[in-house]
């Protein structure tokens, strides 16, 4: 029989030859190498290079517990969202025979076993490692993965779990509230901003306020609430001062490494009221406190009091044309008048440099005017792809195209077998002509001496929306052969891709 492409054994100086083991992988390798004054068999399913180093990983827990009865669980070396797929390796030994059975639970439920790695030692003893694949859920963080031996002797089954939450990161949502003493905002009032964040794991993160775009507070590790699903929450207040012209803050929040998530609002304050007798209107203009995407609509209000007369009328404009979905209401407050209007205005993903105009007549005398920009509530969601290029006979250039996204701020990583590296370079971002921007992220990978296909994903992160990532095979073993995936939705695994290439290649 063949040997599977990609295995790691030659490199190892062992001698290699085929065995089949039942209830397994079909291909299964027995490799001869040299431990102390004995020599170990190792059969094995040569697949990945993380199975040959789940099977060394065997080897020394031989040689560190010299015959000892042991059992260990490892799971993942980083953290990943829900919806991911990790590792969890389970091995145990020695026993006299192989009359043994390895089960996996994920909480109270079983979980079938991916692989299964068995070691037989000079004396002829017997050690196994099991792998299992699991998908998380945030309802994860409660549950355990559990490993059970059962073997003739000892009759007491061996068992190890590990809890879930070690390899689990679940990325809060936010909201900021606002909470005034009136109904109106007046100039230089000062406002309490809460900043939500709901539902995160786990608990540590780092929360900062920005007025402006400029930084005016950071926070360290805020209080934090347990929630009955075992996630956290947390609420952090500000005191913020409204003006004429508008303030944009926004809350930040950053868990480790990863990209921040945000939330924005924006406060605009009243014209002041002059005493009795010599009253103008106060006003005040105010759209959505989120972002929201092209095809949808936002809500913009004009609110006024004071009018000595109900004889008011309010248009809008986008870009010098007259949006037709809009209503005016002229309510009497006593001796004056108060007016409300209400628009909708459709959003393009061209309409970060577009603007809407608010023009306000009182018996066909402007008394009012103004001009909002759109950029402050629209996000684009970019477009992500990745292409390839020759550079040398033994390099390859890999580029991530990250197009047309609003606004500017994203976070850019490449993996590579759900290794994160950060080598690679990634130019300035570009403003388009419709004020969207445009980033690329170029990667040399060097392909000499390589034997099997590499899966290289760029992984984007834009605003406080799921991940957007694009995906590449790497051929290296035909030198040419680039297969792009091209751009998926958020969370997609790619160690899912990678199990079903090795699957198809080596299992079946």
């Amino acid at each position: 029989m063949g040997v599977c492409p990609g295995s790691m054994w030659p490199a190892l100086g062992c001698q290699e030859t085929q065995q089949w083991l039942p209830g397994s992988c079909k291909a299964l390798s027995r490799v001869g190498a040299q431990h102390g004054s004995g020599t170990l068999s190792l059969l094995t399913m040569a697949a990945t290079r993380g199975q040959a180093l789940g099977s060394l990983l065997s080897i020394l827990l031989l040689g560190l517990t010299a015959g000892r009865p042991f059992i260990s669980l490892t799971g993942p070396s980083q953290r990943t969202t829900p919806g991911n797929l990790v590792t969890f390796n389970c091995t145990t030994g020695p026993f006299s025979s192989r009359d043994f059975n390895v089960t996996w639970m994920k909480g109270r439920h079983k979980h079938p076993a991916s692989a299964q790695h068995l070691v037989i030692n000079d004396k002829g003893d017997y050690s196994i490692t099991s792998k299992v694949w699991v998908t998380l859920a945030r309802q994860d963080i409660l549950l355990g993965i559990t490993c059970k031996v059962t073997h003739r002797v000892p009759k007491e089954p061996r068992r190890k779990t590990m809890n879930l939450s070690q390899g689990l990161q679940v990325v809060p949502t936010l909201k900021i509230t606002t909470k005034t003493s009136g109904t109106h905002i007046h100039v230089h009032q000062r406002v309490n901003l809460t900043c939500h964040a709901s539902h995160f794991y786990p608990s540590h993160l780092r929360l900062t306020w920005m007025e402006n775009r400029h930084k005016v507070q950071t926070v360290e590790s805020p209080q934090v609430t347990r929630n009955p699903d075992g996630t956290y929450s947390l609420e952090h207040t500000w005191l913020a001062e409204a003006a004429l012209e508008g303030r944009e803050f926004a809350c930040w929040v950053v868990q480790d490494e990863q990209p921040p998530v945000q939330a924005n609002i924006t406060l605009w304050a009243q014209e002041p009221r002059l005493g009795k007798g010599r009253s103008t209107h106060s006003s005040s203009l105010q759209g959505p406190l989120q972002r929201s995407e092209p095809g949808t609509s936002i809500q913009l209000t004009y609110m006024s009091s004071g009018f000595p007369s109900c004889q008011v009328t309010v248009t809008w404009l986008k870009k010098n044309l007259e949006l037709l979905k809009w209503q005016t209401q002229v309510h009497a407050n006593g001796d004056t008048y108060n007016v409300t209007s209400r628009v909708l205005v459709p959003l393009r993903a061209d309409d970060a440099l577009s603007f809407v105009q608010c023009h306000v007549d009182h018996k066909s005398i402007p008394v009012f005017q103004k001009t909002i920009t759109l950029n402050r509530y629209l996000r684009v969601s970019p477009t992500v792809t990745v292409s390839q290029s020759s550079s040398s006979s033994d390099l390859v250039a890999i580029t991530c195209h990250v197009q047309r996204f609003y606004p500017q701020s994203v976070h850019l990583t490449w993996i590579e077998s759900c290794h994160i590296f950060k080598e690679a370079k990634q130019f300035t971002s570009k403003q388009n002509s419709d004020g969207t921007y445009t980033l690329e992220s170029l990667h040399l990978v060097n392909v000499s001496g390589q034997g099997s296909e590499r899966v290289l994903t760029c992984k984007v992160q834009h605003e406080a929306q799921p991940p957007i990532q694009a995906n590449l095979i790497l051929s290296t073993a035909a030198h040419g052969i680039y297969k792009p995936i091209g751009s998926s939705g958020p969370q997609m695994p790619v160690l899912c891709l990678w199990l079903s290439f090795w699957a198809s290649r080596c299992c079946w």
